[in-house]
C-alpha cells in the first residue's frame, strides 16, 4: 500500500498524476458531446423530464446544462464556465462547451504523444494570445446606435432559437426587440438596464407577438362601472391603502353603545371619500395601487370616469414610473399635478383567455412591454429565453460597438492565422499550438455536421478560403451557411455576431481547459452517513442510506414506505 493511503485514511478515495488527469478530461469532453448537437440554425433541441414531471424543450446551452445533475466534479466546471459566459454575455453557452471539450479532446491526443501538461497549458495560452489579437484585428467597429447592425445582430441571435420560423414574416421578433432596446437605451450617456423590458406571456397565435409603448399589467379593471378605454390618460401610481385599515398586529376596538359603532363606520368610509376626492380633483383619470382598493372607494371614482387597478405588483408600478413619468405617490393628502404620468390610452384587452390592461402610447418610455404569444407554455418559455439571449447580444454590442461574422467564419480565420503563427515556434509548443488551431475549427465542424453537411469537404474547403483573409487576395468571411448547406461568405448573409461573446467563449474555454489540465490529484471523501429523501418527502440522515431499505418501529410494523430513487 502506498504510505500516502495510510495517511488519508480508508474514507478517501484517490485518483492521481495521469488517471486523474485523463478521467477529468473524458468528463468534460462528455458534456460537451451531450451539447454539441444543439448548436447552429440546424441544432437539434433537448428535452429534460424533471422529478415533478415538467418538461422542458430548449435548444439553449445553459439552461439544459443547468437542469442536469452531474456528481463529476470536472463535468460541472464546464457547466458552470457556461452558466458564466450566459451571465456575462448571454449568448455563446453552446460555443464554450464546444471549444473547451474540443480542447480537452486535443489534449488527450498531446499526452498520448508524450507531450507534458505544463507544456499543453502553455500552448493553449500562447493560442489563446494569438487568437484574441487576431480578433481584435478583424473586428469592425461601428457606432453602438445604429439600428440596421442591431437588427443583423438579432437576427442572427435568433436564428438558431426556436422563435426562427417567424424571421421570414414583416413584423419580425427581432425588429421588436431592437425597437425594444432602442426605446429603453440612453446613447447620450451610454447607459441601458435591459431589465426596463418587460415580458410578458400568453398562449395565443404566435402572429400576435407585439411590442407596447408602455406597460402590459396582468390585471384587470377593478369595478364593472368604470370605462374599458381612457383616451389621453393621466395616471396615478399611488402606494397607500384606499381601504379600511387594517393594523399589523391584533388591535381591539372597545364600544359601548349602538351610537359608537355607527360613528367608527361613518369616520372610516368619510376617510376613503376623502381620498377619493384628492384623486378625483388631481385630475387623473387613471389610478394604479399597490395596494387595495375598497368597494367604496371604487364606486367614487367609477362616478366620475375614473379607472383603477389595484394590487398591481411592485415590479409593475416600477416599469410604469419609467414608462409613464409619473412618481408614485405615498401621500393622498397632497397629490400634485407633476406627480401624474401621461399615456395616449389605457385599455382592457382580452389576450387569450385572461384579460390584461395596457398602459400604450406613452410619450417618452423608458420602460416597455413584448408580449409573446405561442401555443403552449413550454414553447412560451423558450420564446423568453431566446428574447433574452437577443437582449443580451444587443446589450453587448452596446457596451463595445465591434462585430465579426458569424457561422463559424470567426473561428475559421483565427485558426487559419494560428497555424501560420505556429510555423514560427520552436519545439514542442509549436505542436500544441497547431492543435489549438484545430479545435477551433471545431464550432464551424458542428454547424456543419447538425447540418448534414460532410465533415471532411467542409474543413478542405473551409481552410483553403479562411488562408485568403490574410493573404491579400480577398478580404472575406468564409463560413457555413446550414440553412443552404454550404459554405458562403457570411458577412454579405447578414451573419453577424458582436466582439463580446467571441472574445468571451475563448477566454472562458481556454481557462476551463487548462484548469482541468492542471488538476493531477483527485481526494474523494466516502460518505459515510447517507442523506436520502422517502416519497412521502421525508428526508433523513442515516448509515447505507444508498441502499434500498425500508424503515421498520420496534413492533416490526412498516413506519414509512420504500425509497424513490431518482
Amino acid at each position: 500500500m502506498n504510505p500516502i493511503e495510510h495517511l488519508l485514511g480508508e474514507d478517501v478515495r484517490r485518483s492521481e498524476g495521469e488517471q486523474a488527469r485523463r478521467y477529468n478530461l473524458l468528463a468534460a469532453k462528455l458534456i460537451a458531446e451531450f451539447i454539441k448537437s444543439s448548436l447552429g440554425p440546424r441544432g437539434f433541441e433537448k428535452m429534460y423530464i424533471d422529478l415533478l414531471g415538467e418538461v422542458t424543450i430548449t435548444k439553449d446551452g445553459a439552461t439544459m446544462l443547468r437542469k442536469i445533475d452531474v456528481e463529476h466534479p470536472a463535468a460541472k466546471v464546464l457547466i458552470e464556465a457556461s452558466n458564466a459566459v450566459d451571465n456575462e454575455v448571454g449568448d455563446g453557452t453552446i460555443s464554450v462547451v464546444v471549444l473547451a471539450g474540443s480542447l480537452v479532446e486535443k489534449a488527450e491526443e498531446l499526452l498520448d504523444m508524450g507531450i507534458s501538461p505544463s507544456i499543453i497549458e502553455t500552448g493553449f495560452l500562447h493560442g489563446l494570445e494569438i487568437a484574441l489579437k487576431t480578433l481584435e484585428e478583424i473586428a469592425i467597429p461601428y457606432k453602438n446606435s445604429d439600428r440596421n447592425i442591431m437588427e443583423k445582430l438579432a437576427n442572427t441571435c435568433l436564428a438558431s432559437k426556436a422563435i426562427s420560423f417567424l424571421a421570414q414574416q414583416e413584423n419580425t421578433v427581432a425588429k421588436l426587440v431592437v425597437d425594444a432596446f432602442y426605446t429603453i437605451a440612453d446613447f447620450v450617456n451610454d447607459k441601458v438596464e435591459v431589465d426596463d423590458i418587460k415580458i410578458e406571456e400568453k398562449p395565443g397565435n404566435t402572429s400576435d407577438i407585439k411590442l407596447v409603448k408602455g406597460v402590459v399589467i396582468d390585471k384587470t379593471i377593478d369595478n364593472s362601472g368604470m370605462p374599458r378605454l381612457i383616451n389621453d390618460a393621466k395616471i396615478l401610481l399611488i402606494n397607500e391603502e384606499l381601504d379600511d385599515k387594517r393594523t399589523k398586529t391584533d388591535a381591539e376596538i372597545i364600544i359601548t353603545s349602538p351610537h359608537q359603532i355607527q360613528s367608527y363606520l361613518t369616520k372610516e368610509s368619510d376617510m376613503i371619500k376623502l381620498k377619493s376626492q384628492n384623486i378625483i380633483n388631481s385630475g387623473a383619470n387613471v389610478v394604479i395601487s399597490q395596494k387595495g382598493i375598497s368597494l367604496l372607494a371604487q364606486h367614487y371614482l367609477a362616478k366620475v370616469g375614473i379607472i383603477s387597478i389595484k394590487r398591481v405588483k411592485e415590479n409593475d408600478l416600477f416599469w410604469l414610473q419609467k414608462a409613464t413619468g409619473a412618481t408614485i405617490t405615498d401621500d393622498l393628502d397632497n397629490i400634485s399635478e407633476k406627480q401624474l404620468g401621461y399615456a395616449s390610452k389605457v385599455y382592457e384587452k382580452f389576450v387569450g383567455d385572461d384579460k390584461m390592461v395596457f398602459v400604450d402610447g406613452c410619450r417618452n418610455p423608458k420602460s416597455v412591454t413584448l408580449l409573446l404569444r405561442a401555443n403552449s407554455k413550454r414553447l412560451l418559455d423558450e420564446y423568453h429565453r431566446s428574447v433574452l439571449d437577443a437582449i443580451s447580444v444587443l446589450k453587448d454590442f452596446f457596451i463595445k460597438p465591434m462585430i465579426v461574422a458569424g457561422g463559424g467564419s470567426t473561428e475559421a480565420i483565427i485558426a487559419s492565422r494560428i497555424r501560420s503563427k505556429a510555423r514560427s515556434i520552436n519545439g514542442r509548443e509549436q505542436i500544441v499550438v497547431q492543435k489549438f488551431s484545430d479545435a477551433l475549427e471545431e464550432i464551424p465542424l458542428t454547424i456543419a455536421r447538425n447540418a448534414g453537411m460532410n465533415v471532411v469537404d467542409t474543413i478542405t474547403q473551409l481552410r483553403s478560403k479562411s488562408f485568403t483573409f490574410y493573404h491579400g487576395k480577398k478580404h472575406s468571411w468564409y463560413g457555413i451557411d446550414a440553412i443552404e448547406r454550404k459554405i458562403k461568405e457570411m458577412f454579405s448573409q447578414n451573419v453577424i455576431e458582436p466582439y463580446l461573446v467571441k472574445e468571451q467563449v475563448l477566454k472562458t474555454a481556454v481557462e476551463v481547459t487548462t484548469r482541468l489540465i492542471r488538476v493531477d490529484h483527485v481526494l474523494m471523501a466516502k460518505p459515510v452517513m447517507y442523506t436520502h429523501t422517502h416519497a412521502d418527502g421525508t428526508t433523513h440522515t442515516h448509515a447505507e442510506g444508498q441502499k434500498k431499505h425500508d424503515h421498520f418501529d420496534k413492533l416490526g410494523k412498516q413506519q414509512r414506505p420504500s425509497h424513490h430513487y431518482y
